[in-house]
């Protein structure tokens, strides 16, 4: 057996092999990125089936549960960490996008329930894709640019599959060309460019901190159109003002986190807690000269219990292991 695969090697069988298996999951890792292509394009006609039954300022309410959708996501899927004032900041954040983008019309132009659940499933479906981008973008596999070209290939027929429900003769140049101009051409460029950003974030930062950034982007955009396009609402309304402290307060306490902008005796994070609980027990440990070990970038926390059993003292804890204390009862002995 050993001289077979001795033989095997020098004729490059192990070899191939190995690059067939490299060569599967290279094509498995490439057909994964299909379901965020498929998901972003049924996203985007629920979106549209969603805004054909609702008003402008339901769609852009309903719109923004698309934020806190993706960070339970991103807990669920990801074991991403979100501490409470976090979810504070996104809250407010949401809030104040539905703020900026009401316009006060609610007169329904369709089936408000229909609008609703589209409205409500694209924004899970945006949620899920977002996450599911983030995890295969964050993978050595591919870079950026490969998975950018990967994901607009499936996309791209996916788009093509829905766009074929309605006859061949829209594939047709004169039909599906119609309408553009440089102005277009112009904005697909842009787009593109948005794309690159978007897996750059995904890549760097997560699913999350784009949510944050595209809600800060809604309030520069109602800014620009007031300003360049005399359109969009009015700067000087309480509306529109309280919306855009809203989205900048919740982006800046997401981005810093409460404890940087002052609020960190209104609120604690659970790590806070364990790294205060972690100091007491280092005092109380070196007091009975019990061995101390604690990691610089988690929050727990180890005393040797061999080292406390000889010294008689008790170790207690809670279940969630957030609290623990070392009784000195027997310290005064030592």
């Amino acid at each position: 057996a050993s001289a077979i695969g001795r033989a095997c090697a020098r004729s490059g069988i192990t070899c191939c092999c190995n690059g067939c298996r490299g060569t599967c999951k290279e094509q498995r890792s490439t057909a994964l990125m299909g379901i965020p292509g498929v998901i972003y394009a049924a996203q985007n006609y629920l979106y549209f089936l969603g805004g054909s039954n609702l008003s402008v300022t339901m769609y852009q309410v309903a719109k923004q549960t698309a934020i806190p959708a993706t960070a339970v996501i991103s807990v669920v899927c990801l074991g991403k960490h979100v501490d409470a004032g976090r979810w504070i900041a996104l809250l407010v954040l949401t809030a104040g996008v539905a703020i900026v983008t009401l316009h006060g019309d609610t007169v329904v132009s369709g089936n408000l329930t229909v609008g609703l659940s589209c409205v409500l499933v694209a924004s899970v479906c945006s949620a899920f894709a977002s996450v599911f981008t983030e995890a295969m973008i964050k993978s050595e596999r591919c870079t950026i640019w490969e998975r950018n070209l990967q994901l607009s290939v499936f996309g791209t027929l996916s788009g093509c599959i829905c766009l074929g429900t309605n006859g061949m003769a829209c594939f047709e140049p004169d039909v599906f060309f119609s309408g553009y101009g440089w102005q277009v051409w112009a904005l697909v460029f842009i787009q593109s460019l948005g794309g690159l950003l978007t897996a750059t974030v995904l890549k760097y930062a997560d699913s999350v901190m784009k949510c944050v950034a595209k809600a800060t982007a809604v309030v520069a955009a109602a800014t620009l159109s007031r300003v360049v396009f005399s359109e969009g609402p009015s700067l000087d309304t309480m509306q529109f003002q309280v919306g855009t402290i809203a989205v900048v307060f919740g982006a800046t306490a997401y981005s810093l986190g409460f404890d940087k902008l002052g609020f960190r005796c209104c609120l604690k994070s659970e790590e806070q807690d364990s790294r205060q609980n972690a100091g007491a027990i280092k005092v109380s440990a070196e007091v009975i000269g019990t061995s101390w070990e604690h990691g610089d970038d988690t929050t727990e926390m180890t005393v040797l219990l061999e080292d406390c059993d000889k010294e008689g003292v008790s170790l207690e804890g809670d279940e969630h292991a957030t609290e623990l204390s070392v009784s000195l009862t027997a310290s005064a002995q030592v």
